[in-house]
């Protein structure tokens, strides 16, 4: 079992899970007061978790984390990304403290089926083309813009047919 021993008085008792493979963990003693959360909104998703440790699971490294000691544990709905320390001397059959990253909805199983990539990507064409009705709006509002335009004493000389002279 890919342990390591932490050389600190303070856990000596524990020993956190490091590996770079995917451990089989025995189904464990977990307490709810184990579990430490990095954010409160996973909280109602811990019997989940709880339930997949208790029954025995396969804990599998994240691959974005290079510590070497996150693994996801997955659970019927949700995806939990994890640091486990088990006790020592316990062959991982009690887990004394289980520190939750990340809780995210399981895509595990799910499919995507396209039925023809072709039909696919031309419908997604049509919606980049744009209406040629949209450009000529938008160039009048361009013309309209350029009618005031300064002169080269740097006073704006105002459009006869918008604006009226008004006195200085």
């Amino acid at each position: 079992m890919p342990v390591v021993k932490k050389r600190n008085e303070q856990t000596e008792t524990r020993l956190l899970l490091e590996s770079d493979e995917p451990v089989e963990l025995p189904p464990a003693e977990v307490a709810e007061g184990a579990v430490v959360l990095q954010f409160d909104a996973f909280r109602q998703y811990i019997p989940e978790l709880l339930e997949a440790l208790r029954a025995g699971t396969v804990a599998e490294p994240v691959p974005v984390m290079l510590d070497g000691s996150t693994f996801v544990v997955h659970g019927a709905t949700r995806s939990f990304w994890v640091k486990l320390w088990h006790a020592a001397g316990s062959e991982s059959a009690r887990v004394e403290r289980v520190q939750v990253i990340s809780c995210l909805p399981s895509t595990r199983g799910l499919q995507v089926i396209v039925d023809d990539p072709d039909d696919f990507l031309e419908d997604d064409d049509e919606d980049d083309d744009t209406d040629e009705g949209e450009l000529e709006a938008d160039d009048d509002d361009l013309d309209d813009d350029e009618d005031d335009l300064e002169d080269d004493a740097g006073d704006i000389e105002a459009d006869d047919k918008d604006e009226e002279e008004l006195p200085r």
